[in-house]
């Protein structure tokens, strides 16, 4: 029983960690934005008011998913909320418990294999209610004694740890698959890059699909976790996770527990699940590709690239050579120039890309969207649009504070076409002026149909995807007239990216279960087949000549670019009989809800009421949990607004080193522009200190006291990120008030109060500026940031000193790529040294130190100290090795540094002694140095989805001539 104690005690301080990460959602939306709110019987759905209609739909879709996608659970989720969030220009949708709630970003996305023809809220409804249908499974047995007991913090660890990341979000796209015409299981760009492994390298090993890897790409958790959800659904019965559920959330806290369950209904080890779903794909993938005869390709020759490398969206100017856009393992989005002479040209780093799917360019220009965000509202950003010019090597943003997407020049690269998707869910085309970016002309939209990939044609014409009623098709519009012509009949086909070639549309599409590159004759209105290759053929561009085809052909290195020649009498007979995609969601939930669920969409009338700001209370944890220091026991209940705004915390706190209580309130308002935070405590503190003024000190004695503590702040916090560098700088002002009573001991520590009241200001300013880094980069390449923290006195009060410190750091790159060199400096000042005895006569109180510390020493108080570091990490080893179930190793590091310290304090004070009057001076001095190391380790323990880092740190202080070897935890994965 004491094991299980234990390992319980583990886990809530665990999940204490995971709430502190998750509970606060620091993101909120303009003050001035007025919600509504609909209740359903099972939803709360909460809107920007601007948005009724969109609230009342969506309304109507939820309800109408709730029972289908729960049956196969076996669980009617509780009512919740669900917010819809219009003010950002992501795409994006998640679940929480941090307060238990959903949120929908309205924006659709430009990237057709996430979209495909579906609506994209009706996508978000049947995928994020299947992650609610997830959590609220696990109200049984022990997990929901662990939600009786401690809120959502135990509903949180037992999710986090005990299921898999695969399995929460590979259901949830099962799901779609199975119940939308368009799921992601639907769409062959979905499973493209494990069908190309799995074709080419093989099955990796259960532990690196399902950890990841820094050598090799590895598809995400939600192509994995679809192909094994779906693989047991089809083999074992849709109902096969229900039981596997049932028994892991009964008793979590064993490891495997999961795993065993599924062995408990299949018969299979985890590992084995994994290889037969993962065989059974790869002949699936292998009969289709039987028959197919590759269409030849020359690859353009690139830069040799040692890691997994996408070059996308070729784009010819005018002197032959092509630019697109390079990313991967070891390279952060950048454009880059490429010949045939085998010489690849970087051009710019890019910022936060918005990537739509196309890249255009015309004459000595291309145009690109990248995301901006409101200097202090998280959730408000845009989507400007840039432009660089390769004859002036000049990058202009050309607009501001807009929701543009998708450019497209024209042949002269005087007008841009743009899409723009505005808070109020409405979509429109837009022509820009290219020199300026002031809007020309607004295309008319009655039906707000969603468009895509627009291009403009040679005669001026715009050429654009249309989604409409999960229906696509490919229009023409006269931009001065603004009459809009489809070039067939609107299809439930997942097409894109088309550009016209004399009479011919180019297009993608994965009708065949692969994508490819059609071509559709409007003169003929036939259809052909450009290319056939077996992975996947996108992003078709054609040489100023005509004669040459340039498109992305996928390997198992990343998208290459290929050319052909554009030859339409060798163009490919188009087979309608060929639309026998691959489909892995089974046939289990298309029989009890069947296919395309939300083909009509009832049109109940629910009543819309404002929804006031005033409702900041909204309990989600209480109970028992341990801090993140392991030290205090906090009691207490914790609260967060739906909107964000309100973060409230009370409770007692027991400190195990003191062995004391204090009560607590914490407040954290952030509806305003500033931030306000308060905090209050009040109980007992405790101390033990030697009262001996000389050798031996044998005289410890211990004393309680009483304290109350009040901190009132306010901040201002601002995201500055416009470029590759992301950016953000804090202002803050903080007024503490100390007030102890009951102290009886005759010495103190300086940085303890004694009887009386402490009064103090601070002030603090923070600025960071940091590159973008790729996924093998141990640090930034490029980075600086600097701080600064000043304390005082100004009101009085029983003690007096003050601390003023400023510290800054720099990174640079390092020797070879994806090294990194950080330096580091700190000056600090602390005043009100009187009596170094540190007697409550002295009136001093020494503050903590918010700089760095010479690494090897515990940190002294001077009056005057300096730090410096110098720091060198590198990666050592991405071995991928797997030591059975308990550990799977990803990478080991080194960080080597140099710290170094000076300090020094002046003492000038007077003292009575024996009737006379003494005067002091003297200075203490100290100086440090170390030298040292860090080795760790990034790793998965027990098969966790969460990476942890730890090593070891050997530390030499040249000074006292001794070596130390400590134990070192960085990341402990939440």
């Amino acid at each position: 029983m004491r094991r299980v104690f234990f390992f319980l005690f583990i886990m809530i301080g665990g999940c204490q960690i995971f709430a502190q990460e998750n509970a606060v959602n620091l993101s909120q939306n303009p003050a001035s934005l007025k919600w509504s709110q609909i209740k359903t019987p099972h939803f709360r759905l909460i809107f920007p008011s601007n948005i009724q209609s969109l609230g009342e739909r969506t309304a109507n879709v939820l309800e109408t998913v709730y029972q289908p996608v729960s049956k196969t659970l076996g669980k009617n989720p509780r009512p919740i909320a669900i917010l819809l969030q219009n003010q950002t220009t992501v795409s994006n949708g998640f679940v929480t418990l941090f307060p238990r709630r959903s949120e929908f970003y309205i924006t659709p996305p430009q990237d057709y294999t996430l979209l495909g023809t579906n609506n994209w809220l009706d996508l978000l409804a049947i995928h994020e209610f299947r992650h609610i249908v997830q959590y609220d499974k696990a109200l049984t047995g022990t997990t929901k004694l662990m939600h009786t007991l401690f809120g959502n913090n135990g509903l949180g660890i037992i999710n986090s740890l005990a299921v898999p990341n695969w399995f929460t979000e590979g259901d949830a796209v099962g799901t779609e698959s199975a119940l939308t015409h368009s799921g992601r299981g639907k769409i062959p760009t979905f499973d493209m890059a494990l069908r190309t492994q799995l074709l080419t390298k093989g099955t990796y090993s259960y532990a690196k699909a399902v950890s990841g890897s820094y050598k090799n790409f590895i598809p995400n958790h939600y192509v994995n976790g679809y192909l094994m959800t779906s693989y047991m659904k089809t083999k074992y019965g849709a109902d096969a996770w229900d039981k596997i559920l049932e028994g892991t959330y009964k008793m979590p806290f064993y490891p495997f527990s999961f795993s065993n369950n599924i062995k408990k209904v299949t018969g299979l080890k985890t590992e084995q699940l994994y290889k037969n779903a993962f065989d059974d794909a790869k002949q699936a993938w292998e009969t289709q590709l039987k028959d197919i005869q590759e269409t030849a390709v020359s690859p353009l020759k690139t830069s040799k690239n040692k890691f997994f490398t996408q070059y996308e969206f070729p784009q010819i100017i005018p002197d032959g050579r092509i630019i697109a856009l390079k990313s991967g393992l070891a390279d952060i989005q950048q454009f880059v120039l490429l010949d045939k002479e085998n010489n690849e040209e970087k051009l710019l780093e890019l910022g936060i890309f918005n990537n739509a799917g196309i890249l255009s360019t015309a004459g000595s220009k291309v145009v690109w969207s990248e995301f901006n965000f409101d200097v202090r509202w998280g959730q408000k950003d845009f989507s400007v649009i840039k432009m660089y010019d390769f004859n002036t090597e000049i990058t202009k943003t050309l607009t501001h504070k807009t929701k543009f997407t998708a450019p497209a020049l024209s042949n002269d690269a005087s007008k841009i076409v743009v899409i723009e998707n505005t808070p109020e869910n409405k979509c429109s085309l837009v022509i820009l002026e290219a020199e300026n970016g002031q809007e020309i002309a607004r295309i008319q939209n009655p039906k707000n149909a969603f468009y895509l990939h627009p291009r403009w044609t040679e005669n001026n014409e715009i050429i654009a995807v249309k989604l409409l009623d999960d229906k696509k098709n490919i229009v023409t519009i006269n931009p001065e007239s603004n009459f809009e012509k489809e070039l067939f009949s609107p299809i439930t086909e997942n097409i894109a990216h088309p550009i016209k070639v004399g009479d011919y549309i180019l297009f993608n599409s994965g009708v065949t279960g692969i994508d490819n590159i059609f071509a559709f004759d409007t003169k003929t209105k036939k259809r052909f087949q450009v290319t056939n290759r077996k992975f996947g053929a996108f992003n078709p561009a054609i040489s100023s000549d005509g004669k040459t085809l340039y498109f992305n052909d996928f390997t198992e290195n990343g998208n290459r670019i290929v050319e052909m020649p554009f030859n339409p009498t060798n163009f490919l007979a188009f087979d309608e009989s060929l639309n026998k995609p691959v489909k892995f969601f089974g046939q289990m939930l298309v029989q009890e809800a069947g296919e395309n669920l939300l083909k009509n969409i009832p049109n109940q009338v629910y009543e819309t009421k404002p929804y006031s700001k005033a409702n900041i209370f909204n309990i989600y944890n209480w109970g028992a949990v341990f801090s993140s220091n392991s030290n205090n026991l906090n009691v207490g209940l914790t609260s967060q607004d739906l909107l964000s705004t309100t973060a409230i915390s009370t409770g007692y706190s027991y400190n195990a080193n003191e062995k004391t209580g204090q009560f607590f309130a914490d407040l954290s308002f952030e509806a305003w522009y500033p931030k306000i935070n308060l905090n209050y405590t009040n109980g007992q503190r405790q101390t033990d200190i030697y009262i001996d003024k000389s050798s031996p000190r044998d005289s410890l004695r211990s004393d309680k006291w009483n304290q109350q503590q009040m901190v009132l702040g306010v901040s201002l916090p601002f995201n500055f990120t416009r470029s590759k560098y992301y950016q953000s700088m804090e202002i803050g002002v903080n007024t503490a008030i100390s007030q102890v009573s009951g102290y009886d001991l005759q010495d103190r520590y300086l940085s303890e109060s004694f009887n009386g009241n402490v009064n103090s200001m601070i002030y603090t300013f923070a600025y960071s500026r940091q590159l973008k880094r790729a996924l093998r980069d141990v640090a930034p390449r490029w980075g600086q940031s600097i701080s600064f923290y000043a304390r005082n006195m100004p009101f009085g009060g029983d003690l007096n000193g003050g601390l003023t410190a400023i510290q800054g750091s720099i990174y640079v790159p390092g020797f070879l790529k994806h090294h990194s060199i950080r330096l580091r400096a700190a000056l600090q000042n602390q005043s009100g040294f009187k009596n170094p005895n540190g007697s409550p006569n002295s009136k001093v109180y020494i503050f903590g130190s918010p700089t760095f510390f010479p690494r090897g020493y515990n940190y002294r108080a001077f009056e005057n100290l300096s730090t410096g570091s110098v720091e060198y990490r590198l990666p050592l080893l991405d071995p991928d090795w797997n030591f059975g179930r308990l550990v799977y190793l990803k990478r080991l590091k080194a960080n080597f540094f140099a710290d170094f310290g000076q300090g020094e304090t002046n003492y000038n004070w007077t003292e009575v002694r024996n009737g006379q009057t003494v005067t002091f001076k003297g200075s203490d001095k100290g100086n440090f140095t170390s030298i040292g190391f860090d080795f760790t380790a990034q790793f998965h323990l027990l098969r966790f989805s969460q990476q942890f880092e730890a090593g070891c740190r050997g530390i030499y202080l040249p000074n006292q001539g001794r070596f130390i070897f400590q134990p070192l935890v960085i990341d402990i994965g939440f």
